[in-house]
């Protein structure tokens, strides 16, 4: 009895918890991101391209493949090229 118990009261707490990440990050889109800019794509540029983990040198490029590092590269220059 107390196995079943404990098996629905871990139920109801994880499907009361799923719902919290929805309330996770309630702002407006644009403000709480700074790599997704909106109208000021050179916010964006700047952040990801300065950050120690996704900038050059980084622990992404580092432990990336070659692929992956191929299409966010492309997709980096296209983003951030005048």
């Amino acid at each position: 009895m107390r196995r079943m118990i404990l098996a629905i009261s871990t139920a109801a707490l994880l499907v009361a918890a799923g719902p919290a990440v929805v309330l996770a990050d309630s702002g407006v889109p644009g403000t709480t991101f700074p790599e997704q800019p909106g109208a000021n794509v050179a916010a964006a540029c700047a952040t990801v391209t300065t950050n120690p983990g996704t900038g050059t040198g980084g622990e992404a490029g580092e432990n990336g493949s070659a692929t992956a590092a191929a299409i966010t590269g492309g997709l980096v220059a296209d983003a951030c090229s005048p």
